[in-house]
């Protein structure tokens, strides 16, 4: 196990404990120990510090459980603000999934499903000016309206946490045509 944090003074302390465990039926530790040697290169490689966990002799879900309420507990302010900058943001990407998602299903039978065209869709979401080009593939995921919330809150944190349903939305497709058949 080894602990890695930001090295910079100024970022938010956090500490990541790192533990990787081998497959109880393909044990290979050497692999494993050069896999965790490779991580903390490239941690310390990105500026974090890294340290030996100390060895507690516990394992299991009550020490998981345990850190993991004292960090909710212990951040719940910047956790409930958070979430409270991007509710209008999920709210409004709630309800363009739904839609960009049978813009595909219509793209897709009206073209045939070959997977290049998959890749061909790309959709512009514009919400209070601010745009947002995505793909067809990101709208395969479970997780579509978070991605696109969270995508569209790192292009633009200030407008992201001013979003509402009443704010201006716009939606446009870019879909190559249908390949033309060739005469006879």
């Amino acid at each position: 196990m080894t602990q890695i944090s930001p090295r910079s003074e100024d970022e938010q302390k956090c500490t990541v404990i790192l533990e990787l465990v081998t497959d109880p039926n393909d044990h290979d530790p050497a692999l494993l120990s050069a896999i965790g040697h490779e991580v903390v290169h490239l941690a310390q490689a990105e500026g974090y510090t890294t340290r030996p966990a100390p060895y507690t002799g516990e394992r299991g879900i009550e020490s998981f459980l345990v850190e993991l309420v004292t960090f909710i507990a212990a951040n719940h302010a910047t956790i409930a603000e958070g979430i409270a900058d991007i509710s209008g943001l999920l709210t409004v990407c709630t309800s363009l999934v739904p839609l960009l998602k049978r813009t595909k299903e219509a793209h897709t039978q009206q073209v045939g499903p070959t997977g290049q065209h998959d890749s061909s869709i790309k959709l512009t979401i514009e919400i209070d000016g601010k745009p947002l080009v995505i793909e067809a593939a990101d709208l395969t995921q479970a997780d579509a309206v978070l991605k696109l919330a969270l995508k569209y809150r790192a292009l633009y944190p200030t407008t992201a946490t001013q979003v509402t349903p009443n704010s201006t939305i716009k939606v446009q497709g870019q879909m190559h045509a249908r390949k033309r058949r060739r005469r006879r």
